[in-house]
């Protein structure tokens, strides 16, 4: 009987350790590979891969020497209209002072009107020649030249005040400085219309209403 008492027991498992896995209630999930980032699949070519790829292609003939320097001279017209007609496409073109639709409104306010300020150049010039002559002339012309001066003040404070209006109504919420767009007019407001860069687009029979828009 004593036998049979100890076969009948059942026999005691030994504790197992308990893992993390045990802990959390479910298994870990393996953290995912992360993807490397690809590269381009046509990237833009170095100026070294550009000489090396002009190289293997050989020296050009007669008609294509051609054809790359009329594709050039095309390329700059198309440049040069999409300055003249205001592009924003062709914005990027442009010098730093002169980008933005700010400062495309400034231009036309400054194109749109004559002012006394365009010729400043050339009578300065005209009277640097003529004050080579008598004592009395100088005198005319020191006084002549002090009228003009007066005259482009005047003109350029009702310059500045006609672009803080015009702009302040279409661009309410600009970040250009005043100050900078001022200034900006009244430079280009004593260059001569035809030595303007950009091109002046504007005639002197435009509206307000045309200023500052994009032609395409």
């Amino acid at each position: 009987m004593a036998k049979k008492s100890v076969q009948a027991a059942p026999e005691t498992e030994e504790p197992k350790p308990v893992s993390a896995t045990d802990k959390k209630g479910k298994a870990t999930p393996k953290r995912p590979n992360q993807s490397k980032a690809r590269p381009p699949v046509n990237p833009p070519l170095t100026n070294k891969e550009k000489r090396e790829a002009a190289k293997k292609a050989g020296p050009l003939t007669k008609e294509q020497k051609k054809q790359a320097r009329e594709d050039v001279r095309a390329e700059r017209a198309r440049i040069a209209e999409g300055q003249w007609k205001g592009d924003p496409l062709f914005d990027k073109y442009h010098l730093p002072r002169d980008r933005g639709a700010e400062r495309l409104l400034v231009r036309d306010i400054v194109d749109s009107r004559w002012s006394i300020g365009q010729y400043y150049m050339f009578a300065a010039f005209a009277i640097l020649i003529l004050s080579t002559g008598s004592v009395q002339l100088q005198s005319y012309l020191f006084i002549a030249l002090l009228v003009l001066t007066a005259a482009i003040v005047i003109e350029s404070v009702l310059l500045t005040r006609r672009v803080k209006r015009i702009v302040l109504k279409r661009f309410p919420k600009t970040t250009q400085r005043m100050g900078g767009l001022y200034w900006y007019a009244i430079q280009r407001g004593i260059m001569p219309r035809s030595m303007r860069n950009p091109r002046a687009r504007m005639s002197y029979k435009a509206t307000e209403d045309d200023l500052g828009k994009i032609v395409k």
